[in-house]
């Protein structure tokens, strides 16, 4: 029962429960702004465009909108892991790729947006890093889909995903949350016969409320704030040589990241020094550029560099430091232990240093100085 429950309640909650720290701290808000109910203008259901006679717009971007560089904050109840933040990483041709954390586990999934239907077609737990996965074409595994919502919108209309029904159990909801007072799409998913799921989606707005009920178990995460003009805010570890070339030191950094803005891109800055809030990092040689980085299914970051850093002009142990500065920091970037080095696509060859078609470099503790 528990597992389904995990299943069930929202992918974000479900992976929460398998392998959230647990250390996140309830900072819920008391908040009592009152809002004017959301309401939905009429069109016709021949068109998505359009709606019914009944004035539901029949448009699922309009409840699930594709909305670009803003941060969604959910406050919850019942249980510790409802409350969390959700940010749009990309949006790009019929995928919505989207981040969510609540200060002890991560989650990436993507929405794939049909004719008729708006299916979860990917997630990925503990996913601190960003690689666009429809961009590296990983997400394409066999996953299960969930279809979250499906035409008509009209009360009654049903369907069934993942060994669970789905039913439109009103079109005129009206919910008053942290947000606000809207009028909404209320989507009921029942599992057996004990666990109940509501949905709730506002147009121009898309999830307002989740609830959850198993028996006397209620869970909720209510919409607090929609936060525009926003970028997602990664941190992570660098490291460097040290002034004597004796070890690594390791400085932490952060990049700040639009939607539809590349890692890569970000990171490559970052690498060669034209980060302006971080200029003592330079770890890459003059004129490389990054080609292409992402982790492939094996959990193996796989880079591509330019030939700039073939041809570093530095001694046997200045080409271990660039080698090994680059190694351990996308390691501990994507939370792994090894990576495939490659430049122009070949195996890496420099002067003191030369590895096979396929031989990985592991994270080296030895060079970091405690």
């Amino acid at each position: 029962m528990k597992r389904q429950m995990m299943k069930w309640f929202t992918a974000f909650f479900s992976v929460l429960l398998l392998s959230s720290c647990g250390f996140f701290q309830d900072n819920t808000e008391n908040t009592d702004t009152e809002e004017p109910i959301q309401e939905v203008p009429a069109k016709n259901i021949d068109n998505p465009n359009e709606t019914t006679d009944s004035g539901i717009n029949q448009d699922l971007t309009a409840w699930l909108p594709r909305l670009e560089n803003v941060t969604y904050h959910y406050e919850g109840s019942g249980n510790e892991f409802a409350e969390y933040t959700k940010f749009p990483q990309f949006n790009q041709n019929v995928y919505y790729q989207t981040t969510s954390f609540n200060g002890g586990t991560a989650l990436v999934e993507i929405y794939e947006y049909r004719d008729d239907e708006v299916v979860r077609v990917f997630e990925k737990g503990e996913t601190y890093f960003r690689d666009n996965f429809t961009d590296i074409g990983t997400f394409k595994t066999d996953q299960e889909e969930e279809i979250v919502l499906k035409l008509p919108l009209e009360v009654g209309h049903s369907w069934e995903s993942n060994d669970t029904t789905f039913e439109i159990t009103s079109v005129d909801h009206e919910i008053t949350v942290p947000a606000g007072t809207y009028k909404t799409i209320e989507v009921t998913a029942t599992i057996e016969e004990d666990i109940v799921i509501k949905r709730y989606y506002a147009d121009g707005v898309g999830l307002v409320s989740d609830h959850y009920q198993d028996g006397d178990v209620v869970v909720e995460s209510n919409l607090r704030e929609i936060e525009e003009d926003t970028v997602e805010t990664i941190n992570l570890q660098v490291y460097v040589a040290d002034d004597q070339a004796m070890g690594m030191d390791i400085i932490d950094a952060t990049l700040e990241l639009e939607t539809n803005a590349p890692a890569r891109v970000a990171l490559e800055e970052l690498f060669t020094g034209q980060n302006e809030n971080f200029p003592e990092i330079n770890i890459l040689p003059d004129g490389t550029d990054i080609q292409y980085l992402f982790l492939n299914d094996d959990r193996i970051v796989e880079v591509d560099v330019s030939e700039e850093f073939e041809q570093m002009n530095a001694g046997s142990t200045g080409e271990l430091f660039y080698i090994f500065n680059l190694v351990n920091t996308l390691s501990t970037y994507y939370g792994t232990t090894e990576v495939l080095l490659t430049v122009d696509g070949e195996p890496y060859t420099g002067g003191h240093m030369a590895l096979s078609e396929g031989e990985t470099l592991q994270f080296n503790q030895e060079m970091v100085n405690e």
